[in-house]
């Protein structure tokens, strides 16, 4: 059995207890029973808020996790996938049966992204947990220890044997970042916290100088990205973030995913239209924010993001409520999986102008007909812009036809 205290770090950089997490040992089928409460002292603060405002709403009652995991989904958002989930496990020396998210939480601790930090409950005063979850200052990388960084995330990519600083290193500051592909936390001279998204040895396509054009692309089609910018190692590249979870003042937004708010498991079948479904429920600011989705689904159709899957949309809990998170992970059919993970009107298929249209009337988008026009605009300098940020000429020919064909099924012939 596992207990964990759930602390909230606020914007302003408040620590709050805010809960417990209960679960049994794994069963033989390798099923958890699990459970979250708020804390009374949480629901009687007045700068509380629910975790989850579809699964977790502010209540005294006891929320049993109808997952087979043991918890609830909002809390698997702070733990990374595939690649940094490797990491943790590796660096915790976890056994098969101790493999098991509870306990990959332990271990996450106060270094996951978002605002939520994990505790195991040990019979300490709720101040001296205060005290002591602090977010670990060490758990990022600095600048000068980015060559260092590239060239250990390589060896561990390949299977190759990792010195045991250069693992330490990985450890403490590539086990937290979300996605499949090989990250890091990084802490620049300004004291700025980014993430460094790192090449991988199984990229076909220079995928780090292709994600960069395609965030510009974004920002130039009216879609709020976060700063980046790409740093050079040798003949490798690096495209660094900056955190967006991460207040002025080095306080913590709360995130929680599409997913958790979906209550999507597995493999799903939902579409846009339920994340605007979301955002009327759940945003302080619909008005904005619906818009916004709407010019990204438009951007994801003519740049041809096919990764659109639940987890790479989010929403942010800022001041004054749950609002959505600015747009990442976005890239081009690079893949060649031609449909996309979220349906527009029920087909997964690249859609049309009048498709999208469509969805822009029903969602009353105001000027639909002209958001769509200026992302086209945008991203009809797409080669340019691959070009200007030093895509590979034999990268460009290979997407070339798919976005080229994506547009012109966008174009107003009128």
């Amino acid at each position: 059995m596992i207990k964990l205290r759930v602390m909230v770090t606020l914007p302003d950089r408040k620590r709050l207890y805010c809960g417990d997490i209960l679960t049994t040992t794994p069963d033989s089928r390798g099923f958890i029973q699990g459970a979250f409460r708020y804390t009374p002292e949480y629901l009687e603060n007045p700068f509380a808020f629910p975790l989850d405002p579809v699964n977790l709403p502010l209540s005294s009652k006891e929320f049993i996790a109808d997952r087979p995991t043991g918890i609830h989904a909002v809390f698997e958002d702070s733990l990374p996938d595939d690649w940094g989930r490797k990491l943790l496990i590796q660096k915790a020396k976890l056994g098969r049966r101790e493999q098991n998210l509870p306990k990959l939480l332990e271990i996450l601790g106060a270094n996951g992204l978002g605002s939520l930090s994990f505790i195991l409950d040990s019979g300490v005063s709720v101040s001296d947990m205060s005290a002591k979850n602090t977010t670990d200052e060490n758990g990022s990388a600095s600048m000068v220890e980015l060559n260092t960084l590239l060239n250990a995330s390589l060896r561990y990519d390949s299977g190759l044997q990792v010195d045991e600083a250069d693992l330490q290193l990985l450890f403490r500051v590539g086990s937290s970042p979300g996605g499949a592909r090989p990250k890091a936390l990084v802490n620049k001279d300004d004291m700025s916290l980014w993430i460094v998204k790192l090449p991988s040895l199984n990229d076909k396509l220079d995928v780090i100088p292709i994600e960069a054009a395609t965030l510009e692309l974004a920002r130039q089609s009216g879609i709020i990205v976060p700063e980046f910018e790409i740093q050079s190692i040798g003949s490798r590249k690096l495209l660094m973030l900056r955190r967006f979870d991460v207040s002025p003042n080095g306080g913590r937004y709360h995130i929680i995913s599409m997913q958790t708010l979906l209550r999507a498991e597995g493999f799903y079948y939902l579409g846009y239209n339920d994340m605007f479904n979301v955002l009327k429920s759940h945003s302080v600011q619909p008005s904005t924010d619906i818009p916004l989705l709407f010019r990204q689904m438009v951007f994801n159709a003519a740049i041809g993001n096919t990764d659109d899957h639940l987890k790479n949309f989010c929403m942010l809990h800022k001041e004054h409520g749950f609002c959505l998170s600015p747009a990442y992970d976005l890239l081009p059919d690079i893949y060649e999986r031609r449909e996309h993970t979220l349906s527009f009107n029920s087909s997964y298929l690249p859609p049309d102008r009048n498709s999208l249209q469509q969805i822009g009337k029903q969602q009353h988008i105001k000027n639909s007909g002209q958001i769509i026009d200026e992302v086209v605009q945008a991203v009809s300098e797409w080669r340019t812009i691959f070009g200007r940020y030093k895509v590979p000429e034999s990268d460009i020919l290979k997407l070339e036809w798919g976005i080229n064909r994506r547009l012109e099924r966008l174009q107003n012939y009128r």
